[in-house]
């Protein structure tokens, strides 16, 4: 392998797919990343064996060939070279790297390619999605996804198609739970395949594609690896690859309130601030606050009065004037997940929908019917 790459190109590929190289591992070859001369571009590549993150940058590439290099050490070596075309080229005889950028010179261990695992090809028709609406759907979906372990299925994200659109248009439904709240968002398809399709991809997996995502401007194209139990995203310059969690979702329709005794529309960033204040008083009350909702009278407007206390630090309240209708309801909300959700909605106003304080809530961006909430209230 000889090849010529730019510093700063190189140092952003090593920084991606360093991203799914472990710390520690028992096969010493997946503490490397993947380095594979191809024509005209460099290909870079991390696993764990659940994930992978593979990158290509354009290289000069006069001899094709690859080597596995320890990831750590690589990434921070090249990261303090200057800004100069950087020299790879292997040692097939000792498996050795070395590296030219300007006068520093270095010669790194490695290991032959063919140690390194398997990484199949993302090819073939699959979903074809917009970028940026594939970014905020992973934004507004994955933070709901429990991290807990002892129910690992909650730790994913359930994406499936839709049958039966209007028009035939193709939608994909994403939807996560971690047994407090849920989150499910809709989604058009740019271009579809033929069948059902239905995976459960697990959250991580998802904001690293998030990640990639920003500045992204061609379709994303999403695939399941049948046979292999896998799902694949691929990007412009980049592709993950990610092992499916497998078991059933649950019935998350049916968690969805379909009626309410009380609703609150709100200015989202109002509100927003009002919770980030809160919460400093709230951290030593397991984050509990409190929502007096009362309804306007003749010319006067609703209002939402938020009210946390803590024993140490005192006691803090703040009023928002909202577009109250139904019955007046005193209710109390983790203000944690309540800023999640709202950091998560990008309009300017947001609903709420409650039948009463102890049964779930509905949130909804007002006007965006692709995204719904649902949050259980804490116990006054």
């Amino acid at each position: 392998m000889n090849v010529t790459i730019a510093q700063s190109t190189f140092e952003r590929a090593l920084s991606v797919a360093s991203r799914a190289v472990p710390s520690r591992a028992t096969l010493p070859t997946l503490t490397h990343v993947l380095l594979q001369a191809e024509p005209g571009r460099l290909k870079v590549a991390g696993t764990d064996l659940n994930l992978a993150i593979i990158t290509w940058e354009e290289a000069l590439v006069s001899e094709p060939g690859g080597i596995t290099v320890p990831a750590k050490p690589l990434a921070e070596f090249i990261g303090a070279l200057p800004d100069e075309p950087v020299h790879l080229r292997v040692h097939r005889e000792t498996w050795t790297l070395q590296i030219v950028c300007g006068s520093y010179e270095t010669a790194m261990k490695g290991l032959d390619p063919e140690e390194y695992p398997i990484l199949p090809d993302i090819e073939g028709d699959g979903f074809a999605l917009d970028p940026e609406d594939f970014r905020q759907a992973i934004d507004q979906v994955t933070f709901a996804a429990a991290t807990d372990e002892t129910r690992p299925i909650l730790t994913g994200v359930l994406i499936r198609r839709e049958e039966g659109q209007p028009g035939g248009a193709t939608v994909l439904t994403m939807a996560a739970a971690d047994g407090y709240r849920l989150s499910v968002k809709t989604l058009p398809a740019l271009r579809a395949p033929e069948g059902a399709f239905s995976v459960i991809v697990p959250a991580s997996t998802l904001e690293e594609v998030g990640r990639l995502l920003k500045g992204e401007t061609d379709p994303v194209s999403m695939m399941a690896l049948r046979g292999r139990n896998q799902v694949g995203f691929r990007l412009s310059r980049a592709a993950v690859l990610s092992q499916l969690i497998e078991g059933q979702f649950p019935d998350f329709q049916a968690i969805i309130p379909k009626r309410w005794e009380t609703r609150v529309e709100i200015s989202r960033e109002a509100l927003l601030k009002a919770c980030k204040a809160l919460s400093v008083f709230a951290r030593e009350t397991s984050n509990a606050v409190r929502l007096v909702i009362t309804p306007g009278e003749g010319d006067q407007p609703g209002q939402v009065l938020l009210q946390s206390r803590s024993p140490e630090k005192g006691e803090t309240r703040v009023a928002i004037d909202a577009l109250v209708e139904g019955n007046r309801l005193e209710i109390a909300f983790n203000v944690r997940f309540l800023m999640d959700v709202l950091e998560a909605i990008e309009g300017d106003r947001v609903a709420f929908e409650m039948t009463t304080s102890q049964s779930p809530v509905k949130v909804l961006p007002v006007g965006d019917p692709s995204f719904v909430h649902v949050v259980m209230p804490m116990f006054l």
